[in-house]
């Protein structure tokens, strides 16, 4: 099974509650630990693992953060990574 295929198989699968609260918006929402708590039942099934790597940048004085999540297959030592 190709990196993709697991990734797609992931996507269909994976639920993670919405543990957080907004107060201010009046929300719930999923923290990156919830997100990943939910992703490790994938590591064994799909022989896979997930990184998540923060860079904060200031720009003109402001500061931004870049997050780079990843998927890793261990079989073929593929990755598929995306930023935001």
């Amino acid at each position: 099974m190709t990196l993709g295929e697991k990734l797609s198989l992931i996507q269909q699968e994976f639920k993670a509650k919405k543990s957080r609260y907004n107060s201010f918006g009046k929300y719930n929402f999923r923290s990156a630990e919830d997100i990943l708590e939910g992703l490790k039942p994938f590591n064994a099934k799909y022989k896979v693992y997930f990184v998540v790597n923060e860079d904060v940048n200031i720009t003109s004085g402001v500061p931004v953060i870049t997050s780079i999540a990843s998927i890793h297959d261990v079989e073929s030592d593929q990755s598929i990574l995306t930023k935001a």
